[in-house]
């Protein structure tokens, strides 16, 4: 069981050096550069279809708007999002 537990944290550890060290990646057959990661505190929540029952994370902005969150590779087209809407 301790064996387990090591293992697993090891491979949480790796996986998220992995991420905290990628500074590009490549999307819609383009490549892009990475700011590096910050660590923020943010306001999050879980916006449910009333019809579909679908659901997805928002972040509500300092600016009080809202942004929705998705996983890059579930998204048709690349997203592009004004200066004063970036989070940094």
């Amino acid at each position: 069981m301790t064996k387990s537990l090591i293992l697993a944290g090891a491979l949480v550890a790796t996986v998220s050096g992995y991420a905290w060290a990628q500074q590009t990646f490549s999307a819609w057959g383009h490549d892009f550069t990475l700011s590096p990661f910050t660590p923020q505190q943010m306001m999050v929540a879980v916006a449910t279809d009333t019809k579909t029952g679908r659901k997805f994370n928002v972040l509500k902005l300092k600016s009080g708007k809202m942004m929705a969150i998705a996983p890059i590779n579930s998204m048709q087209g690349m997203p592009e999002t004004t200066q004063e809407d970036m989070i940094q």
